[in-house]
C-alpha cells in the first residue's frame, strides 16, 4: 500500500473512522457522511457564485442596456440647468422717474480643491483687489475639503475689468455678475412697488404683480431651449463649482413697468398723510389720490410706511397695503348710497324732508339712534349735508332690501376693484344679507358692512364721472429696454350706476357738506369740492362697537363741476376719537389744495396715451 496510513495493520479507511469526515477525493459508496445534509462551507461557497452571477448580470445591465441613459443622468446631477438669467427691468412713474432698478454685482469665488497655485500667493493677489485682508483669504483657499467657497461678494461692477484681469491666470479661482435690486427712493411709494426677495424674485405691489414682466423678455425661458453654455458645473447639493459668466450687462431685459403714479404727487399725500397722522397720533392710516375721468391712481400712501432698502429691518405691520387690505365700517360716507338709490329709484327728491327727532330716535328693537347735533325737519339736501344718520335711515325705509342691496354692489361694494396689486381685499355685506331690524336701521348710514379705501374711492367716484363706475388701475405702459411701447392701459368702464341726472343731484348735495355742513374744512381756494365726511365707531369682535375707538374718512373729487382729482383720507384710531371733520377733512385741503396748483403748471394729462372712460361710450348705458 506504500505510503498509506495503517490501523492495527490494516490498511487506514477514513469511512472506518466513527465520527470524522472523508478527506480524501474519493467516493465512498457505504461512507456514512454521503446521507448528511451540506455543509455550511458549501452554502457560503455556492452563496458567493450567485452574488458574482448577479452582479456580472447587473454590470451588463448598467454599462450596455442602459448605460445611454444613465450617462445623461449623471450629466444632469452634475450639471445645473440656469434660468433665464434675464436682466430685471426697472419701475418708472408716468414721468419715467425711476422706482426700482437693478443694480449690477460681480462676486469672487474659489474651488480650494482644484488650487494649483500655492494659497499665499492667490491670497497676495487677491487681497487688494478684493479689499478682503490676506488672512482671511487664506483662511477661506485653505479649506481643501471644500469645493466651493465664496470670497468676496457684491462688488462694484465697475471693477469687472479688474478682476478678469487678475483671476484668469488663476486655476480655480472664478467670478459671477449678478444683480441686486436698488430703490432710490427709499420710503416713498413702498407699497405699490414692493420688494424682491434673494432670489430677485417679487413678493409683494408691482414687483409681485408684474413679476413675469418685469424678470422675462418674453423668450423662451425652458430648460431644453438654454444653450450648453447655460449649465454650470453643480456638487450634490446642487452648489456651483466653477460658474460660467451668464449674466451680462446689457445682455437681456425683462419688461420695464411704467405706472401711473405721480411723484410729485405721491410726495405731497405722503406727506400730509405721515404729519396728519403724527398729529393725532392715529394708530394707522391712509390716502388715495385718483384721476377722476379715468381711474388711474397718481398716489397711494399708507402709514406707516417702510424703507424698502431696509426691507428686512422693517416692522411687519407697516408693510401691509392698508389702501387695498383695511377693511372698516365706512360711516357717513356711505350715505351717498342710500341717497343715489332713492333719487334714481324716483322714491325721492332733493328737497324731500324727514323729521330728525330732534338728534335721538328709538327704534323698536331698543336700540337708540343719535345725531352729532338736535335737528327737526330736514330735506334730503340738508340730511346729507349735516350728516343726519335719523334722516337717513327714516328715508332708506322707502327701499326694500333688494334695492339697497342691488344699489351696493352695483357701486362696487363686496367684491374687489380689480385694482393691479395684489392681496386686494372685497368687505363685506354681512348687513344686508342679514338684513334684521338692527341692520335695517344702520346699514343706510355706513354700519354693519365693511368696505376698504379703494373701494370707498371708487364709489364717491362714480358721482364724480356722472354715474359710471370705472377699474381703477395702477400700471399704465409696458415697455422694452429701448423704450418701446409693449403694452397700454386705458380707461375701463364697467358700468353705469345711475342715471347723470342723479349723479348732478348727488354732486349738489356734496358741494354742500364743503359749503355749509361739516366739510367746510376741506374746501379749497379757487376750486368747487364736492366731499363727504364719515366718523364710524370701531367694532371689536366679541365686544361689539369700543367707546373712543374710530375711524375717520373724508372722501370727495374737485372741481365739482368737471372733476379731474378723486382723492380719500381715511385715519385709524385717531387719538381722542374726534369727528373727521376736524382729522380727515384738512389732510383732503392740504393734498388737494396742492395737487390743484401743481396741475395748473404741468400738464399732467395732455399726454397722448391719457384719455378718458368716455371714449367708451358702449359700456355706460
Amino acid at each position: 500500500m506504500g505510503d498509506m496510513p495503517h490501523i492495527s495493520g490494516k490498511p487506514f479507511n477514513p469511512c472506518e473512522v466513527p465520527h470524522q469526515r472523508c478527506t480524501l477525493l474519493h467516493f465512498c459508496i457505504n461512507c456514512p457522511m454521503n446521507n448528511i445534509p451540506f455543509s455550511r462551507i458549501t452554502i457560503v461557497w455556492v452563496g458567493l457564485e450567485l452574488c458574482l452571477g448577479l452582479l456580472i448580470g447587473r454590470l451588463f445591465l448598467i454599462q450596455y442596456v442602459h448605460g445611454r441613459e444613465l450617462r445623461e443622468r449623471s450629466e444632469n446631477q452634475r450639471n445645473t440647468e440656469v434660468g433665464s438669467q434675464t436682466k430685471r427691468a426697472t419701475i418708472l412713474d408716468r414721468h419715467g422717474s425711476v422706482f426700482a432698478i437693478n443694480q449690477d454685482l460681480v462676486s469672487v469665488y474659489a474651488d480650494p480643491k482644484v488650487l494649483k497655485d500655492e494659497p499665499d500667493d492667490i491670497a497676495r493677489k487677491l487681497a487688494p483687489l478684493l479689499n478682503v485682508s490676506e488672512d482671511r483669504l487664506l483662511s477661506i483657499l485653505q479649506q481643501k475639503k471644500r469645493r466651493f467657497v465664496w470670497l468676496k461678494r457684491n462688488l462694484d461692477y465697475e471693477r469687472l475689468n479688474d478682476i478678469r484681469q487678475v483671476t484668469k491666470g488663476i486655476y480655480g479661482i472664478g467670478y459671477r455678475t449678478h444683480g441686486k435690486r436698488s430703490y432710490p427712493k427709499d420710503e416713498l411709494a413702498s407699497h405699490i412697488i414692493g420688494y424682491t426677495n434673494f432670489e430677485n424674485r417679487g413678493i409683494d405691489g408691482i414687483e409681485h404683480q408684474y413679476d413675469t414682466y418685469l424678470s422675462t423678455d418674453n423668450r423662451n425661458d425652458l430648460p431644453e431651449s438654454q444653450p450648453k453654455s447655460n449649465r454650470i458645473t453643480a456638487d450634490g447639493k446642487r452648489r456651483p463649482i466653477r460658474p460660467p459668466q451668464l449674466y451680462q450687462q446689457g445682455r437681456r431685459y425683462g419688461r420695464s413697468i411704467v405706472l401711473t403714479l405721480d411723484e410729485y404727487i405721491q410726495h405731497i399725500t405722503e406727506r400730509e398723510l405721515i404729519a396728519g397722522c403724527e398729529e393725532w397720533q392715529a394708530r394707522a392710516g391712509s390716502a388715495i389720490v385718483m384721476h377722476s375721468k379715468s381711474g388711474e391712481i397718481l398716489a397711494l400712501a399708507n402709514y406707516p410706511n417702510y424703507n424698502l432698502n431696509d426691507y428686512s429691518r422693517s416692522e411687519e405691520s407697516a408693510k401691509r397695503n392698508r389702501a387695498i387690505w383695511m377693511q372698516y365700517e365706512p360711516g357717513s360716507v356711505f350715505k351717498i348710497v342710500t341717497a343715489a338709490a332713492l333719487l334714481n329709484e324716483k322714491l325721492m327728491s332733493p328737497d324731500s324732508r324727514e323729521y330728525c327727532e330732534m338728534g335721538e330716535y328709538h327704534l323698536s328693537n331698543g336700540h337708540v339712534v343719535h345725531d352729532v347735533k338736535p335737528n327737526a325737519w330736514l330735506t334730503l339736501n340738508e340730511i346729507i349735508a349735516k350728516s343726519s344718520n335719523i334722516g337717513i335711515l327714516k328715508a332708506a325705509r322707502y327701499l326694500d332690501k333688494e334695492q339697497l342691496e342691488t344699489y351696493t354692489r352695483r357701486f362696487g361694494f363686496g367684491e374687489k376693484t380689480g385694482i393691479d396689486l395684489p392681496y386686494e381685499r372685497a368687505g363685506s355685506l354681512r348687513g344686508i344679507e342679514k338684513w334684521d331690524d338692527y341692520t335695517i336701521a344702520s346699514v343706510p348710514f355706513g354700519q354693519g358692512i365693511s368696505v376698504t379705501p379703494i373701494q370707498m374711492l371708487n364709489a364717491i367716484n362714480v358721482i364724480a364721472t356722472k354715474g359710471v363706475l370705472l377699474q381703477p388701475y395702477i400700471t399704465r405702459q409696458i415697455i422694452d429696454k429701448e423704450g418701446s411701447l409693449l403694452e397700454q392701459s386705458v380707461p375701463q368702464p364697467i358700468h353705469r350706476v345711475i342715471s347723470a341726472e342723479t349723479a348732478q343731484a348727488i354732486t349738489q348735495m356734496l358741494v354742500g357738506v364743503t359749503e355749509a355742513g361739516g366739510g367746510q374744512r376741506a374746501r379749497v381756494e379757487g376750486y368747487t369740492v364736492a366731499g363727504k365726511t364719515g366718523t364710524a365707531q370701531k367694532a371689536e369682535r366679541g365686544k361689539g362697537y369700543v367707546e373712543g375707538k374710530v375711524v375717520t374718512t373724508f372722501a370727495g373729487f374737485l372741481p365739482a363741476e368737471d372733476a379731474l382729482f378723486s382723492i380719500i383720507v381715511v385715519v385709524d384710531e385717531p387719538a381722542a376719537a374726534p369727528l373727521s371733520s376736524h382729522v380727515t377733512a384738512p389732510m383732503f385741503q392740504r393734498i388737494a389744495s396742492e395737487a390743484m396748483w401743481y396741475l395748473s403748471q404741468k400738464d399732467l394729462f395732455v399726454q397722448k396715451s391719457t384719455s378718458s372712460y368716455a371714449g367708451n361710450q358702449s359700456a355706460l348705458q
